[in-house]
């Protein structure tokens, strides 16, 4: 089993992780331990150094854990260190964080989903629709967050995400009824 000391320790070596194409076997097994170490040890130490430890897109299924992990803390906690990773220079930072964002609907982070939608990344661009689409759930700018879909919208040009960005317009419109 692993030790607080050395599942920090790992995580601070690995920020982030290296990409999907570029992370070994080994590297991904001691992360899931790491991961599994804090589902059963809270300790808030490791928020910030999750949230900035995805090295890649898919993780091999090994992120999906951090979501967890984050999820046990309140969004007073977790908040400044999302917001913080949503700039981030790595993409697979940036995509996971507006993943997990969207379990912490909050005024806060509607100027920075919306620059996500500007970037470019279709991954991204899902997640910032997600979470954006939370915060209109939740009765947080639904005008304005209904606003910058329609205009995203207008220059998505993969079909598939245009389609999923015009549907959650459609049930942000429903709900807002």
């Amino acid at each position: 089993m692993i030790t607080k000391t050395e599942a920090i320790s790992f995580l601070r070596t690995h920020q982030p992780m290296p990409d999907d194409g570029e992370v070994t076997k080994e590297e991904l097994g001691q992360y899931e331990e790491v991961g599994t170490f804090f589902l059963g040890h809270r300790d808030e130490v490791c928020i910030p150094l999750f949230l900035n430890s995805f090295g890649g897109k898919a993780g091999f299924g090994v992120y999906k854990m951090v979501e967890n992990v984050i999820m046990m803390y309140d969004k007073e906690t977790v908040l400044p260190y999302i917001l913080k990773a949503l700039d981030s220079p790595y993409t697979g930072v940036r995509l996971w964080c507006a993943r997990i964002a969207s379990n912490f609907p909050d005024d806060r982070l509607f100027d920075p989903l919306t620059r996500l939608l500007g970037s470019g990344d279709e991954d991204i661009q899902a997640a910032a629709v997600t979470a954006l689409s939370k915060l209109a759930m939740h009765r947080i700018r639904i005008g304005m967050v209904m606003q910058v879909l329609q205009d995203a919208v207008a220059g998505m040009r993969d079909e598939e995400l245009r389609e999923f960005a015009e549907k959650t317009l459609t049930d942000i419109h429903n709900c807002k009824q």
